[in-house]
């Protein structure tokens, strides 16, 4: 086995990758900058009066403004490995963010009339590098992990689940990810790293096996270790390489929230959750988005509104809208607004389709859904279904503040006896028209899996949560993905 791991040494492009990729990163980034100026610059003399002529210094369009936005990405760590995309994504927005204030500030330094900037471009500045930074860096990541290169060459010790779920978040997640180049343990457990990595037995040589194949990063996934053998393999192990990861063992626990703190003088960690919902301010900050976000979504919405009016009124008997009760904060009932997808003895159609179809019943025992074919919905159910447009009613629940745009799903007062112990922790916040559970399976995923989903979003809720939740929505509504 020694043989073997001495041949699956990284490349020499692996061991210099840390220092190309922010290079290239940063000719990424000032391209986009340089295209987000131009395209401002333009829209925003089209748009703006005949008379006013904006100027712009050139050394302050090819040179201060670039080098603002790059420091403040450098700054935000945008440019490593092994950050999970919406992670980055945060870290980009929020660097966008700091790098126009510092830009505003800095030309007002330099230009002598300040008036001559338009506001415009300002905004539309924010928007389009936001905007060509993020699809920049994408192409970058796609085109690397296609070509298989610049990914951190990484050993892992540990060769459980724990492993296997890591090196699959990596697998699947559109980032700068990890080239595995060995698992070491002292037994296997996990079939699908058998099938595919190098594997090379004993803990106690994990000192050997780095020194000789070059790594800068171990990553521990053996969360069982005791205490002692983990402060003798970080001893072992820590001088020989740059980075050093371990995972802790409080697998399930929210983390999103997490703050760690730390104890110097005892080498103690202190790992603080919080309850962010728990907070006033976060609550009112979260009905604020909901109400600014509510009211843009609104405007396009109105138009789409009345055709689907119009839609259900004339493709079946019945009334427009299907006003259901569902259980709402603190337990109590609220009416909750659709537009009508079923027909009007859908309950007599649904007992009658389960009685003669033994399949379909144990399906509808397990997911409360019928996934393929549902006997109930109408022809114009099928269509807002699958886009979800029968929801958009939805908004003038979030509007009277019985309903969040994003939260855990509005359940039926007949499903209480189904939720167990998680009721009490889903009652704590207002439903979604969207939540987690909803663009992570939608309509694929069991009864027992949206109540854990819905239980992760409310311990680790933030309102960068809820604008990822939202982003996603979006995608999965395009897809059509689990929609039924």
């Amino acid at each position: 086995m020694d043989n073997n791991f001495s041949k699956n040494r990284i490349s020499k492009m692996d061991n210099i990758a840390a220092y190309i990729l922010p290079v290239i990163v940063s000719i990424g980034d000032y391209i986009a900058i340089i295209l987000a100026e131009a395209i401002a610059f333009y829209l925003c003399n089209f748009f703006m009066p005949e008379d006013f002529h904006m100027d712009i210094p050139k050394s302050y369009f090819y040179l201060w403004v670039p080098a603002v936005f790059i420091f403040f990405l450098f700054y935000a760590d945008t440019h490593k490995r092994m950050v999970p995309y919406w992670e980055k994504i945060k870290d980009i927005f929020c660097a966008n963010f700091y790098s126009i204030i510092a830009a505003i500030f800095i030309l007002y330094l330099i230009h002598e009339d300040i008036t001559k900037i338009s506001r415009l471009y300002v905004v539309l500045l924010f928007i389009f590098s936001f905007i060509f930074l993020y699809s920049i860096r994408q192409i970058l990541i796609y085109i690397c992990n296609r070509l298989d290169i610049l990914k951190e060459p990484v050993i892992f010790i540990g060769g459980g689940a724990v492993t296997e779920a890591v090196i699959k978040f990596y697998d699947n997640n559109s980032c700068f990810g990890i080239k595995v180049v060995g698992i070491i343990d002292d037994d296997f457990s996990s079939e699908y790293l058998k099938q595919r990595y190098p594997l090379f037995k004993g803990i106690d040589k994990s000192a050997e096996y780095i020194k000789k194949c070059g790594v800068k990063t171990v990553i521990i996934a053996k969360t069982r270790l005791d205490r002692n053998s983990l402060k003798e393999l970080l001893t072992n192990i820590q001088f020989l390489v740059r980075n050093v990861a371990f995972i802790p063992n409080i697998i399930g626990t929210p983390i999103a929230n997490l703050d760690v703190r730390r104890i110097y003088r005892e080498d103690i960690v202190l790992l603080n959750i919080k309850n962010n919902l728990a907070y006033m301010r976060n609550r009112i900050a979260k009905r604020i988005f909901d109400i600014i976000m509510g009211l843009i979504i609104c405007i396009p919405a109105v138009p789409i509104l009345i055709l689907c009016y119009f839609w259900v009124k004339f493709d079946s008997k019945g009334p427009v809208f299907f006003n259901a009760k569902r259980i709402g904060k603190d337990g109590k009932e609220f009416t909750c607004y659709k537009f009508r997808s079923m027909y009007m003895n859908s309950d007599e159609i649904l007992a009658d389709y389960l009685a003669k179809n033994p399949e379909a019943k144990a399906e509808w025992d397990e997911f409360q859904k019928l996934h393929d074919f549902d006997p109930r919905v109408t022809r114009a159910g099928r269509i807002m279904r699958k886009t979800s447009l029968d929801e958009l009613p939805q908004l003038l629940n979030v509007l009277k503040g019985e309903m969040s745009l994003v939260g855990p799903r509005p359940y039926l007062p007949r499903e209480i006896g189904k939720m167990g112990e998680y009721y009490k922790i889903i009652i704590s916040t207002v439903p979604g028209i969207t939540g987690f559970w909803q663009v992570n399976g939608r309509s694929d995923v069991t009864f027992e899996g949206r109540l854990k989903m819905d239980n992760w979003y409310i311990y680790n809720w933030s309102v960068w949560i809820d604008m990822v939740l939202l982003f996603k929505t979006i995608k999965a509504v395009f897809f059509s993905k689990g929609a039924v």
